[in-house]
């Protein structure tokens, strides 16, 4: 069974969506991860390793956005430490192309984040690379992306539909600016992030709610039924109907369908 603690930034949480731990302390685990917008920094802590798809992880690594299932396997006695950003978050950080770090994990080196051997308890570890990350801060870097983080509060939290042609007017800019800016930081255009956003709003419901599939597609923002459907199929091969039985079924068995955390 894992252990998960999580803590939410005290700075930067527009920016940073929490900090968390993972702890395996029993039999291996495995753990499906649906498609995400949310980037991942992580440290296997002392001699912790996991495994991603089918390839062991052993150092620190960056997790871009993915449009795609990613298996994690936890073996016993694993512990590892993550802070988890918007798809925006990383770049007033750090100054990785979206493109490179989209759906897959790489291998990094950060100055002031070294291989993690021991600590003195949990909470210190969150607050001592709470610190260090944010001495990376770039005031230009966030005033820059400052277009796509009110673009991802719009389309994320307004159950309304939303158009991005509304979008850039209501904000002054044009499709072409806002496309070239989506590029260089995540990776994808603004039309194919709206859609991972309300296909996670879905999911979101899906797993957390007890609404029917129609008010949960209408709430996401999809125009109809059909609609849902098929967006819903394009990200995980499934409908939704056949992915909440799949839910069930893994509670029943005690299976991890994911992560959660509470997903958004």
């Amino acid at each position: 069974m894992l252990k998960i603690k999580t803590h939410f930034p005290e700075f930067h949480s527009d920016l940073i969506e929490r900090f968390w731990i993972i702890e395996n302390t029993e039999v291996e685990t495995k753990v499906v991860i649906p498609p995400s917008q949310y980037i991942n920094i992580i440290f296997p802590i002392g001699t912790s390793n996991y495994k991603r798809n089918e390839s062991w992880v052993t150092s620190p690594q960056i997790e871009g956005i993915s449009l795609q299932n990613n298996t994690i396997t936890y073996p016993p006695n694993t512990k590892v430490f993550g802070i988890r950003l918007f798809a925006y978050g990383l770049y007033p950080f750090f100054q990785f192309a979206g493109k490179e770090i989209m759906d897959t994990s790489i291998p990094i080196q950060l100055e002031g984040f070294p291989f993690i051997t021991e600590h003195k308890s949990d909470d210190a570890l969150i607050k001592k690379l709470e610190k260090t990350i944010l001495s990376h801060f770039s005031v230009d870097r966030y005033n820059e992306i400052k277009p796509i983080l009110n673009f991802y509060q719009k389309f994320r939290w307004n159950d309304e539909n939303e158009s991005i042609e509304r979008f850039c007017k209501d904000s002054e800019t044009n499709y072409t600016s806002l496309n070239r800016l989506f590029s260089k930081v995540i990776g994808i255009s603004p039309k194919k992030f709206e859609r991972l956003i309300k296909f996670r709003k879905s999911l979101c419901s899906i797993i957390d709610s007890q609404e029917q599939l129609t008010s949960i597609g209408i709430n996401s923002g999809y125009f109809d039924q059909a609609h849902f459907i098929r967006e819903f199929k394009l990200f995980l091969h499934q409908t939704p109907s056949e992915y909440k039985k799949m839910i069930k079924e893994a509670d029943k068995e005690s299976n991890i369908i994911n992560y959660n955390f509470k997903l958004h």
